[in-house]
């Protein structure tokens, strides 16, 4: 945990507005329900956490209605807790929320569906916070196709490539995560400014539509991006076998792969999957995981990349 005091520590994807919209919960109190809120967050030494916002299938008949609902959650819930959580846009505000003592929110929009093939929406989600936005979900969209169509070897769409230009412009991060092989393909060749992919696993490791191939790693670190190794137990292995050290492995896949620390990252998916990791059942376990990679051999400098540090410095090339 005193590691977690030096570096910041931020998370690419959480699923967890999901529940405050829903009521099941608030992000401002403690719970013994779902995996991430403010006080957890604090108590695993998180300094920054983007928060998803999914319109689910069963609202693409008008997904931006359910993006809104789920932005205006999340932003009422934060004027409730201004001393525990704070929006952030641009990456020095992330450094400034870490001194006060609070967390960095960024926000961020999972599938493109949320776009209803418009510009303008685009343009109006910046305008209100939003930094991040996943091109897919797991299915086919008007920008490409999705993880689960890897069959069809669909990439990205006219329109899709229109999207990534004009988040280019403006100033948003690319999110490939639930892409198609084809689609993460095109998005590297098209974006102009490094991407991530917020939250997937290692196929070397364990064999799932959702999770990166080596030449797939490779190439989205030959852009300068970041991957951010999910906790999503299903794309690591058998139930009862994942553990804080089998999310250790595939970090660790990463950077003997590469060579490097500098393109890896934490994409827990905390609220949007099931059970965690055994020893990662919540935010506050995050010091586990540091733990770990110490026992490995990883180093400061190594482990202040992995924990945040590469996810900041994207922020800092694209935000604004």
């Amino acid at each position: 945990m005193a590691l977690h005091r030096r570096v910041p520590v931020v998370d690419g994807h959480c699923d967890s507005v999901l529940d405050l919209w829903a009521g099941k919960r608030r992000l401002g109190e403690a719970s013994p329900q779902g995996h991430l809120d403010f006080p957890r967050a604090r108590a695993g030494g998180l300094s920054g956490q983007v928060f998803a916002l999914w319109p689910a299938p069963e609202t693409y008949d008008k997904p931006s209605r359910r993006v809104l609902q789920l932005l205006d959650a999340l932003l009422m819930e934060l004027e409730r807790c201004p001393d525990q959580a704070r929006l952030v846009t641009r990456a020095e505000e992330i450094e400034g929320c870490r001194r006060d003592g609070v967390l960095a929110v960024i926000v961020g929009i999972e599938g493109g569906e949320a776009l209803e093939g418009d510009l303008a929406l685009l343009r109006t989600y910046y305008r209100l916070g939003v930094r991040v936005l996943g091109l897919t979900w797991n299915h086919r969209n008007l920008l490409a196709d999705g993880a689960m169509e890897w069959e069809t070897g669909g990439g990205l769409t006219r329109f899709g490539r229109e999207v990534v230009r004009e988040m280019n412009r403006l100033g948003m991060v690319v999110d490939g995560a639930h892409l198609s092989p084809a689609g993460l393909r095109d998005l590297l060749e098209v974006s102009e400014h490094p991407v991530i992919v917020s939250h997937g696993n290692c196929r070397a490791l364990w064999d799932h539509p959702r999770n990166l191939t080596d030449d797939q790693i490779r190439a989205l670190a030959e852009r300068g991006g970041v991957f951010g190794i999910s906790f999503v137990r299903a794309f690591m292995g058998e139930p009862g076998q994942v553990t804080v050290e089998t999310v250790a492995d595939h970090i660790d896949h990463v950077c003997q792969l590469l060579g490097t620390s500098a393109h890896v990252g934490l994409g827990s998916d905390f609220d949007g999957t099931g059970e965690l990791p055994l020893g990662l059942e919540g935010a506050q376990a995050l010091p586990r995981l540091t733990a770990e990679l110490l026992r490995r051999g990883y180093r400061e400098p190594d482990l202040a990349a992995i924990l945040g540090g590469n996810y900041l410095r994207v922020f800092r090339q694209v935000l604004r």
